[in-house]
């Protein structure tokens, strides 16, 4: 089939666009901060894969974005490692395109990504308010003026904020090209690119949390942060990155039957619940489990919608050997409520020892064999009464062992769980004498390993917990008899996958265990750190202080066409500057340079209350200091000051154990210099499995003032040189700026105020018919039988959810996730002819 964009003029468009990106790319490696050399080796890379790989790579590189984030090395906001890359793969992918004619179409009907006329009209739109709001917010700051190193109040601020959707709009071209020659590139690309994108986003937050406040510590008011630099003047980077990205993960999971496959995503899913509890942010609470609701339902809809055939053909089959759903689990739910009510009675006795002891043993529960529930109901209990009797008797012999043996709690509650799964591992191999009392014989090792939770108790914190524990448990034991009670999902009602084969029953058993397990971890966290229930206790009276902020944003529209048009891109941290009161005013940088040549750092303090987490610091990244540490320097001001000279083991924010002085000024306007001694550098490294970070930083301590700092340099007893660019001659390489706790000045705290403030009522109009239609596309329309459907539309339902608490699309990396991810939902489509797959599978 030949089409028409196979022609030379499509050609010679792709060979083009070729040129410029792969000019720009080099153009920006030229001046990276952290190393040209490798910065040009990248692009080259980048582009290789994207020649090589034109139909994936595209697709698969927004799985890098989490990583790809060195701002606090390089002191680049503006232009970013994202940039690179994405200039790179274009770059390479459409010069694959003008070398050679189209790769052989499939057949129009069963082309996945395709933008109608109508389609491709409102992103022309897009497109061009876009350029208008980008015009409008040059022209609030002053005009065009270029510079390598501005911050959040100069020009560039709007070309940073302009680039997320002309990168997605520059690659869709290229996504669509790939889809057309392979449809399943699509499936494939996309679902890698998302799982990578939260692996590479949650190893990054378990490696913070590990290095800094501790695994297990949820008790410190950290939030995790990951490789989002964005996030050094607040904001919800990771918390977006999550609520793309895990609904692709979860329903994978729910789909996937092959042990490996299965076994990496249960891990992967793992990891993101992790990073989202440790976020402690009550949007992604929130948008996770609505967003999966949604996900859930569009995957139930496409698994009727694909068995109905095979019911219609199958004339003599009755409806309930092509089951509609998955069947209800009643002892999981069981256990898993049970689970929670005695936990949480268990915890303030047993602390995480006999949280966990109760969680190994609500496996044997929901996993009780059928024939167990074989005889009458009094049958079963008095089995079940009779194994009762002889767990007391095990564990009345338990107690006194365990005082006398060398960690003998934790080692007879090993035990008796071993009997427990040895008995039901090896139970068809038992004598037929005591097959017949398989019942009660569980039914004691469950009644063992439950009371053997109390002796860990006990054993740990005293006798005294050892019967304050037993009540509890005691509960516990009779969710046994309750289970025996209730019907087990019959095996023939096992779920059936799209190739007609039933589901492997071990799914069951892991994710059934997987519930337990986050349970659990939720409950350790509500009850074993003070942090997420003040967080949670404190919604009301941070919903009122976010409403206020609002009204604020609102009011900064002043005149008809702020409100049709908006500040422009990137003018909401300088409008909320100018137009508030003088407590609204933040620090502030700028790298300047003197008629006599002198390069220097202009900074200033807030005029808000200047706490320690208040401070607006300039920073740099430092190796490992030894001994002590001196700092000096050459600075000026015009009137008396302080300075805060800090060098702490620090990720990005929340800085703890720092070696901190004074620097006192006098004013008059004179340089002066300075030079103190910090301290003495020990244990700041941290761990060799989870090093820390260690960064210098300086702030002005005196509200309101400003200084010119013309050199700096940070030496320890070696004599080494710890600071880079210490005389600001590269200007702001290596240097970044963060406010540890004071976000809002930055912040509109809702995507769709950001879009009203920054675009105007045109720019929120467009960001909602791109939304809406959708998701629209993806749960009623032409896209909602895809396979992709389901993930792609939890995944944005989730962002807009996080999106109604935080600004979002400030962020580049994540908005540029957020575009494409819309851009696809616009113009994805299923296959006519094609039943949705009923199970999971790229």
């Amino acid at each position: 089939m030949t089409s028409a964009s196979s022609g030379p003029l499509s050609r010679g468009i792709s060979a083009l666009m070729a040129f410029i990106c792969f000019a720009a790319a080099l153009a920006l490696a030229g001046h990276y901060p952290l190393g040209r050399v490798a910065a040009v080796l990248g692009v080259l890379l980048g582009a290789g894969l994207g020649w090589r790989f034109w139909s994936l790579w595209p697709l698969l590189c927004l799985g890098l974005l989490p990583l790809i984030g060195f701002a606090p090395w390089s002191g680049w906001i503006t232009f970013e490692e994202m940039d690179l890359l994405v200039l790179a793969t274009a770059a390479g992918a459409y010069a694959r395109a003008a070398q050679r004619a189209e790769p052989p179409r499939v057949p129009v009907w069963r082309r996945v990504l395709r933008a109608s006329g109508s389609g491709k009209l409102f992103m022309l739109i897009l497109a061009l308010a876009l350029l208008l709001a980008l015009w409008r917010g040059l022209q609030d700051a002053g005009g065009w003026q270029f510079g390598w190193y501005q911050g959040y109040h100069e020009a560039m601020n709007s070309v940073r904020l302009a680039k997320p959707l002309l990168w997605a709009l520059l690659l869709l071209p290229l996504w669509i090209r790939g889809s057309d020659a392979e449809p399943q590139a699509l499936n494939h690309g996309l679902r890698g690119a998302m799982w990578a994108a939260l692996a590479g986003a949650s190893l990054a937050a378990v490696w913070e949390r590990v290095a800094f406040p501790g695994f297990i510590n949820f008790s410190s008011d950290y939030r995790t942060t990951g490789l989002f630099w964005e996030m050094h003047i607040g904001g919800a980077a990771l918390d977006g990155c999550l609520a793309l990205t895990l609904p692709f993960a979860l329903l994978a999971l729910l789909d996937e039957r092959r042990p490996r496959p299965f076994a990496a995503l249960l891990l992967l899913n793992a990891l993101g619940v992790y990073a989202a509890i440790t976020s402690f942010s009550r949007g992604v609470f929130l948008a996770v489990p609505v967003s999966l609701a949604l996900g859930l339902a569009l995957r139930a809809w496409q698994q009727r919608a694909a068995r109905r055939p095979a019911a219609a053909l199958l004339k003599t089959t009755t409806a309930a050997a092509v089951p509609d759903g998955v069947p209800l689990n009643l002892p999981l739910l069981l256990s898993l409520a049970g689970f929670a009510i005695f936990a949480v009675q268990l915890f303030p006795i047993g602390g995480y020892r006999g949280m966990l002891g109760l969680l190994l043993c609500m496996p044997l529960l929901f996993s009780l064999p059928a024939d167990l529930r074989q005889g009458t109901p009094a049958q079963r209990l008095i089995a079940f009464a009779l194994g009762a009797l002889g767990g007391l008797a095990l564990l009345a012999l338990s107690w006194p062992l365990a005082l006398w043996l060398p960690k003998g709690g934790y080692l007879l509650f090993s035990l008796a769980l071993a009997v427990a799964w040895a008995l039901r591992l090896q139970r068809q191999r038992l004598g037929e004498a005591l097959q017949a009392f398989a019942g009660a014989l569980e039914a004691m090792a469950w009644c063992w390993a439950v009371g053997g939770v109390a002796i860990v108790c006990g054993y740990w914190a005293g006798p005294l917990m050892l019967a304050k524990a037993a009540w509890p448990l005691l509960g516990a034991a009779l969710l046994w008899p309750l289970a025996l009670l209730l019907p087990a999902p019959p095996a023939s009602r096992r779920p059936v996958s799209d190739d007609g084969h039933q589901q492997p029953a071990w799914r069951r058993q892991v994710l059934g265990l997987a519930a337990l397990v986050l349970m659990g971890g939720l409950l350790g966290v509500m009850a074993g750190g003070d942090y997420l229930g003040s967080r949670v206790a404190s919604a009301s009276v941070d919903l009122e202080g976010r409403k206020s902020h609002w009204r604020d944003g609102l009011g900064m529209l002043d005149s008809r066409e702020d409100w049709l048009l908006g500040k422009g891109l990137g003018r909401f941290t300088a409008t909320h500057f100018f137009s508030g009161p003088p407590t609204w005013h933040t620090g502030d940088y700028r790298f300047k340079q003197d008629d006599s040549g002198r390069h220097f750092l202009a900074l200033s303090g807030g005029k808000h209350m200047l706490g320690w987490g208040e401070l607006f610091r300039v920073s740099q990244r430092i190796d490992e200091a030894h001994g002590l540490v001196s700092l000096s320097g050459r600075a000026r001001a015009a009137a008396d000051l302080q300075l805060s000279a800090e060098v702490c083991p620090k990720h990005l924010l929340y800085a703890a154990g720092c070696l901190v002085k004074p620097v006192k000024l006098k004013g008059g306007g004179q340089w002066q210099d300075f030079k103190i001694e910090l301290g003495r550098a020990q244990g700041l490294r941290g761990d060799w499995y989870a090093p820390r970070l260690q960064m210098f930083s300086i702030s002005v301590d005196t509200p309101g003032a400003e200084v010119d700092i013309a050199e700096l340099s940070l030496k320890d007893d070696s004599g080494r040189q710890l600071l880079a660019n210490g005389d600001f001659a590269e200007q702001g390489a290596h240097w970044f700026s963060s406010s540890d706790r004071y976000h809002l000045p930055w912040h509109a705290k809702n995507m769709a105020l950001h879009q009203l403030i920054e675009q105007g009522l045109l720019g929120l109009l467009l960001l909602g018919l791109l939304s809406v239609v959708g998701m629209a596309r993806l749960t009623l329309g032409a896209a909602r039988a895809h396979p992709l459907a389901p993930a792609l539309a939890a995944a944005l339902l989730g962002f807009h959810l996080v999106g109604l608490f935080d600004s979002l699309l400030d962020v580049p990396r994540v908005a540029f996730m957020f575009y494409a991810a819309s851009l696809l939902a616009l113009t994805l489509r299923a296959p006519a002819g094609v039943e949705p797959p009923a199970g999971r599978r790229l």
